[in-house]
């Protein structure tokens, strides 16, 4: 069974780029990402077509974390769903605490992945509330 081999693969690239996210290097994450690639949040929709812009992105929000005293993510809800041999969804729920261990807030992420030569790679993300997670029914 290809896909339920490729549910590890794709669980295992997600965590990794969760915990390079956590160092705030703008330029770690892009190793996890496809470019071009789409950021949707509640501020509006992001296209980025070149390696340049994807770190200006991570740079931003990553300096807006920074201001607010981030320091580490927990995911409370992880799902993936395998939707062919080359795509996939991960949806998860995640905790952002502050250096003092007080929560900073909670969100629900969405993101869509594609097998690349690399492997799988990050190719829209969707940020939405916490309880709206995509489950297997």
């Amino acid at each position: 069974m290809p896909m339920a081999r490729d549910a590890e693969a794709i669980i295992q690239t997600f965590t990794n780029y969760v915990q390079t996210f956590q160092a705030l290097d703008p330029h770690a994450p892009l190793l996890y990402c496809h470019v071009p690639c789409m950021f949707i949040s509640p501020q509006g929709v992001r296209v980025m077509a070149t390696a340049a812009e994807v770190i200006a992105l991570f740079s931003q929000v990553m300096e807006g974390l920074k201001a607010r005293s981030y320091a580490r993510s927990e995911l409370t809800d992880l799902h993936v769903h395998q939707m062919s041999e080359n795509t996939a969804f991960v949806s998860v729920s995640r905790v952002r605490y502050k250096s003092d261990g007080q929560e900073l807030e909670q969100l629900g992420e969405t993101y869509t992945l594609r097998r690349t030569d690399d492997g799988w790679k990050i190719a829209v993300a969707i940020i939405h509330d916490p309880d709206t997670v995509l489950r297997r029914v």
